[in-house]
């Protein structure tokens, strides 16, 4: 079986690790996935053509419309796919569902990875292209139930037209180790004291400055703490910049894009996330894996919250002050048995080994 998978960008994301995930276990079924990418690039590419895919490199749609429609046209017309699995951060462009709905690919899918977007012009394209997604998609799919009723409609949620294909992660790569905490710690430069962290891309939505701030007036009532970010984006010179400012950058380590995010988590204490928006974030999944507890805001679906006790959730609306005392309440909570973690996350459909066969299912049906 061969799969076109479009949506992928050039930076390592939500929407990358679910795709790249699931290949991994789907590889060693015999299904191939192909990428498009418009960016160059794209995000790993190398693990990619290891896997047996190949990477179609696509002019920017935005700016060469005639471009994109040839190369895509090409595309499907040459590898002739069982399925197009379109996986959509907005509803802002539809033309790969359409194209590949005119191609007469047998199975067209639309996978909604977000529960908001921010921008003027995307909204009103939002408006505009949401009706339309079911007249060229045979699937919807959603990591979420927020993220499914936000793209494809609450009537649609509620008629069951949307199937829940879960963020799921290999969980063993995840469970915390005492062993890696230490040698993580090691070569990030961190002390024994309390570490709070993040993984996340330097966008809008997950609101590094919001971050800054929280820690700030942690740094007055804890001066030993540190902040470890982890990620990369526009908005790193920023919030690099303002970390300046507030003479905080010798407590704060930016590790950038890394490739051992699970031996991160291991050093870190608390996980802190204050998203202004998101779909069902990975990163939380994985955090929680780890046995991390996490300070998140409330506007993130609780759907991602396996463990109300080692899970607060607070609202954006509530001063810097009760967000840097929530975590410092869990100091020196520690983490609890990794085989009990895994347990939960098994049992809440966030483990690839067993979800890949769900996606497979779905592939074939």
């Amino acid at each position: 079986m061969k799969v076109l998978q479009i949506g992928m960008g050039n930076n390592p994301g939500g929407v990358e690790a679910f795709v790249m995930n699931y290949y991994r276990q789907l590889s060693l079924k015999g299904i191939r996935f192909d990428f498009v990418s418009m960016y160059g690039e794209i995000a790993f590419h190398q693990e990619i053509l290891s896997l047996g895919g190949q990477v179609f490199l696509v002019p920017n749609v935005k700016k060469d419309y005639f471009g994109y429609v040839k190369a895509m046209k090409e595309i499907l017309a040459e590898g002739r796919y069982d399925v197009v699995h379109v996986n959509m951060l907005s509803a802002a462009n539809i033309l790969p569902l359409r194209l590949a709905k005119e191609a007469g690919v047998g199975k067209v899918i639309a996978h909604s990875h977000n529960a908001s977007a921010p921008g003027m012009l995307r909204r009103i394209l939002d408006q505009w292209n949401r009706p339309k997604i079911s007249r060229y998609a045979d699937v919807l799919a959603a990591c979420g139930e927020k993220a499914g009723r936000w793209l494809f409609g609450d009537q649609a949620y509620e008629q069951g037209q949307v199937v829940l294909l879960s963020n799921a992660i290999d969980v063993e790569r995840f469970l915390f180790s005492e062993e890696k905490r230490k040698a993580a710690r090691a070569k990030l430069g961190l002390t024994d004291g309390f570490v709070i962290g993040h993984v996340g891309r330097f966008q809008l939505q997950k609101n590094h400055e919001r971050i800054l701030e929280i820690f700030r007036q942690i740094q007055e009532m804890e001066p030993d703490v540190r902040l470890l970010l982890v990620g990369e984006g526009e908005l790193l010179p920023k919030i690099r910049e303002k970390a300046r400012d507030y003479q905080l950058e010798k407590q704060i380590v930016f590790a950038g894009v890394r490739s051992d995010v699970e031996d991160c988590l291991c050093a870190m204490d608390v996980f802190l996330f204050p998203s202004l928006f998101e779909g069902l974030p990975f990163t939380l999944v994985e955090a929680q894996a780890n046995g991390l507890p996490c300070v998140i805001s409330d506007r993130i679906t609780r759907e991602v919250v396996l463990d109300e006790e080692r899970v607060c959730c607070l609202s954006l609306e509530n001063s810097d002050t009760a967000w840097a005392a929530k975590v410092l309440s869990y100091k020196g909570c520690g983490r609890e048995e990794p085989q009990i973690t895994k347990k939960r996350l098994v049992a809440a459909h966030f483990d690839i080994h067993n979800e890949a066969d769900r996606l497979l299912e779905l592939y074939n049906r």
